[in-house]
């Protein structure tokens, strides 16, 4: 069987293109032979279970008694012996692979919340010298006072290895240890010094590198003698930011749908009609992403991120979101992770508020089938005058403040349904949202700005935008562009909101609206 794009499950180097595991996880060596307990946490479909079974295989390879378990059958089950049933079963079910000699053996008895403890003191007194060193898999399901228990559990005999109890454990899930652990006793906030205080580091999986993206794709091109073009590569790299699961959902949707003749190189192209395939498919990855936008903690942060707002909450909330893969974890302000993530989320959200709205429509194509931003945007302002309050009443929940640009973005949606692309950019602390909308070839360059109560005079936002939008011209390469601003000031007349202005700076022209 020839090797293939894997997106589903763990990757098999017999069977899928893939990049050495390990070298994502640096620190785990140094970690296990330190005999040390810690978290690796990282979002979904980023390669954690690949990796920390070949680290397993490798350990095996040196002599050490190493398992990958799952703990995801006891999930939602916080009563504490049906959860620790549960555990106990998973590290058997693992442990058959080994040979029999490393297999556990039976455990002494022992009352409910000290059976699972009591199995891996077994375990490692029977494997002397050797020793154990466990991952436990989707640890992050386990919740309430079963998480506390399995936590405490694993402290008890902390103390007592490698002799008498596991040398190295490792909790593998989506989230830091700290947020779900945060509420895990009858809804009060856990000492943070217990009951998981031996917990020596909590590390991450970082995203592939552009080089590793062509490290990849050149496998298929071994095998197959089909090219990713460097700037095919480029472009995957500038979609996915070397998410893995978008590296390969973008290269498998090339290479088995849209150039499938293998003497035909994929091209960038072909990755731009990948990324938009996999947006109006929503792929079961990217709508488990969307389905995270109605969460109240996702949507206190990104309903600021999008507003391009300087006071998105940090702490836990923050890093939530990271731990979701939702947002870069290293760009300040924050960021979503990824160009591809950007637009599906500003997608989802401005369909939300499409799906309730009644947008208008208006001839704004030209016969040459180009765009006539001024009908959209003089179509648009009018309709807002019109609908704002009844838009701020179906604006998803926690996007109340972001109401206005969900919805200008639902209608530019609806304006290139019939052909064309908008490109959206927004970040924490811009206070703006950029827009580029193409179609038939010719782009225009958009920017939102708002005047929120109490935070921004109006001449400062205007002063700033003008600045902005020189600056987003500049980028495009054109000539002209829009900059609308939002006053949502309370007790403004639309007489005083609405007003226009054009302004020409060395060469360039700039429609200001006012709303």
């Amino acid at each position: 069987m020839s090797r293939f794009f894997n997106t589903t499950g763990p990757c098999d180097a017999g069977r899928h293109y893939m990049l050495p595991p390990t070298v994502r996880l640096p620190s785990v060596t140094r970690l296990v032979e330190r005999d040390q307990y810690f978290v690796i946490h990282a979002a979904r479909q980023t390669g954690k279970t690949t990796a920390v079974r070949a680290f397993a295989e490798a350990l095996r390879a040196q002599g050490t008694v190493a398992v990958h378990a799952t703990l995801e059958a006891s999930q939602g089950e916080e009563e504490v012996e049906a959860a620790e049933a549960r555990w106990i079963s998973a590290i058997l079910s693992a442990a058959r692979s080994l040979p029999a000699t490393e297999q556990p053996p039976a455990a002494p008895a022992a009352p409910p919340g000290h059976r699972f403890a009591t199995l891996l003191e077994a375990w490692a007194n029977a494997l002397q010298p050797r020793r154990l060193v466990l991952f436990l898999d989707e640890a992050d399901v386990v919740t309430g006072p079963a998480l506390v228990n399995l936590l405490r559990q694993l402290r008890s005999g902390f103390h007592n290895r490698p002799a008498r109890f596991p040398a190295s454990v490792a909790l593998v899930g989506m989230r830091d240890l700290r947020d779900y652990l945060a509420r895990a006793k009858d809804g009060a906030m856990v000492n943070p010094g217990s009951p998981f205080n031996i917990k020596a580091e909590s590390i991450t999986l970082r995203n592939f590198t552009q080089a590793e993206v062509a490290d990849l794709y050149g496998q298929h091109a071994a095998d197959t003698g089909q090219h990713f073009t460097p700037e095919a590569v480029a472009r995957a790299y500038h979609w996915s930011r070397g998410q893995p699961f978008l590296v390969n959902k973008l290269a498998g949707t090339c290479v088995d749908e849209i150039v499938s003749d293998p003497s035909v190189p994929v091209r960038a192209e072909h990755i731009d009609a990948a990324k938009d395939a996999m947006v109006l498919s929503r792929t079961t990855h990217l709508h488990n992403l969307a389905a995270r936008l109605d969460e109240p903690r996702v949507a206190a942060v990104i309903s600021r991120v999008l507003g391009g707002d300087d006071d998105v909450p940090g702490g836990d909330d923050l890093d939530y979101c990271i731990d979701l893969g939702l947002l870069d974890p290293v760009a300040r302000p924050a960021s979503i992770a990824n160009p591809l993530y950007r637009e599906v989320v500003a997608r989802e959200l401005a369909l939300r508020a499409q799906d309730n709205l009644v947008l208008p429509r208006a001839p704004w194509k030209r016969v040459d089938g180009t765009l006539d931003a001024p009908v959209l945007v003089h179509t648009f302002l009018d309709w807002w005058r019109e609908n704002s309050a009844f838009a701020l009443r179906n604006t998803p929940d926690g996007y109340h403040e972001a109401t206005v640009l969900l919805a200008f973005m639902a209608f530019l949606q609806k304006v290139i349904n019939g052909g064309g692309q908008v490109y959206r950019e927004f970040a924490a602390g811009t206070g703006r949202v950029d827009l580029c909308v193409e179609i038939a070839g010719q782009r225009t360059a958009i920017e939102l700005k708002r005047v929120r109560p109490g935070r921004e005079s109006p001449e400062r936002v205007l002063r700033e935008g003008q600045a902005q939008l020189l600056g987003y011209l500049d980028t495009l390469g054109l000539r002209e562009g829009w900059l609308l601003v939002f006053d949502l000031r309370p007790g403004l007349s639309w007489d005083e909101r609405m007003w226009a202005r054009e302004v020409e700076i060395d060469g360039r022209l700039l429609h200001f609206r006012g709303a």
